[in-house]
């Protein structure tokens, strides 16, 4: 399994890699293969010499001052270079045959795609920037600067399968255990088939934000994200209580879905239930559960899964069967920070 490692400027993912080396797992760092490669492949030479101009290098150095000026010039001038190195780096990384990968921009360059799980390292506002400010010597204004230009943490934490919390309090090497040992795994799987639902009457899916005296807050699964009560008159069901119809035992509607995750290799589905007939919904569906109820099951319920499947692989929620508990990790003794 290979696992990327992100967060914003200041929340302390480079320690927690070196937490990670100290008990002798190798993560590879994007940003220092982007900086080698940039100085050593030929390839990557000549095609941003070909983009910049004569002046990209000074003998193996690349000239800061010309590519800032190429930067300076337009928006899009940054995703050119981009579309150069981000390939280059992520070859290396499938070459290097390291299983970790530690990038701050893991989703913002798509090296998301090559990892299978995601861990975001979170700090307060505050404390990241009163880091950075120490670090670099920096104002607070230039710190607020360069974290207006990466993805909020919020979102990132969203997207995330895991996170580490590293505010100067929390435990990070507790954390670590917690998640090479599988206890965060299995309760993260646990969550979501307890907290993500099905309401009668409204389309999608909707995770359990909070339940309050009457009624429960859900936020849509959507691009909308739009936060909303339910009440108890609705039917609420969560998706760890719904099962699938065959010719012998109900299936738990989670193996059905891990069925199609393996399937699809973990992507989205490849047939439109849109404007598939009842015929290629039907074929679809045998191979997904060969021994279905022709009776009881309907194309309307197919329809219904394949929207849930889509919206959960969107949404990163995929850990649809439990995972097998591995082995207790030795761990060294706790750092300085």
């Amino acid at each position: 399994m290979k696992i990327g490692i992100t967060g914003g400027i200041g929340s302390g993912k480079s320690y927690v890699c070196r937490r990670l080396e100290a008990r002798g797992i190798k993560v590879y760092d994007c940003d220092s293969a982007a900086k080698r490669l940039i100085r050593t492949s030929p390839e990557i030479r000549q095609r941003l010499t070909e983009l910049i101009g004569p002046d990209t290098y000074t003998g193996d150095t690349l000239n800061k001052a010309a590519v800032a000026r190429f930067l300076l010039d337009s928006e899009d001038n940054a995703k050119a270079i981009d579309a150069i190195v981000h390939p280059a780096v992520f070859r290396d990384f499938e070459e290097s045959g390291l299983q970790w990968m530690e990038s701050a921009i893991l989703y913002e360059s798509g090296a998301c795609r090559l990892v299978d799980k995601a861990i975001v390292v979170t700090a307060p506002e505050e404390v990241r920037i009163q880091r950075v400010m120490q670090r670099d010597h920096i104002s607070r204004e230039k710190v607020l600067q360069w974290m207006g230009r990466q993805l909020p943490q919020e979102e990132v934490r969203r997207r995330a399968d895991y996170e580490i919390v590293n505010d100067g309090i929390a435990d990070i090497d507790k954390q670590i255990n917690d998640i090479i040992n599988n206890k965060v795994i299995n309760n993260k799987q646990r969550q979501m088939k307890e907290t993500i639902l099905a309401i009668a009457g409204k389309p999608g899916l909707y995770k359990l934000i909070t339940r309050g005296k009457n009624n429960l807050i859900v936020e849509a699964l959507d691009a909308t994200h739009r936060r909303m009560p339910a009440f108890a008159t609705e039917r609420i069901t969560s998706l760890n209580d719904i099962a699938m119809f065959t010719e012998t035992d109900d299936i738990p509607l989670m193996d059905v879905l891990d069925n199609m995750k393996t399937l699809e290799e973990g992507k989205k589905c490849s047939i439109n239930e849109k404007k598939a007939s009842g015929k290629e919904l039907q074929d679809y569906f045998t191979k997904v559960l060969p021994e279905w109820d022709r009776d009881r099951v309907e194309n309307s319920h197919i329809k219904k899964l394949i929207t849930w499947y889509n919206i959960l692989i969107e949404n990163g929620l995929t850990d649809f069967k439990d995972a097998e508990p591995e082995e207790e990790t030795t761990t060294t003794e706790g750092e300085s920070k």
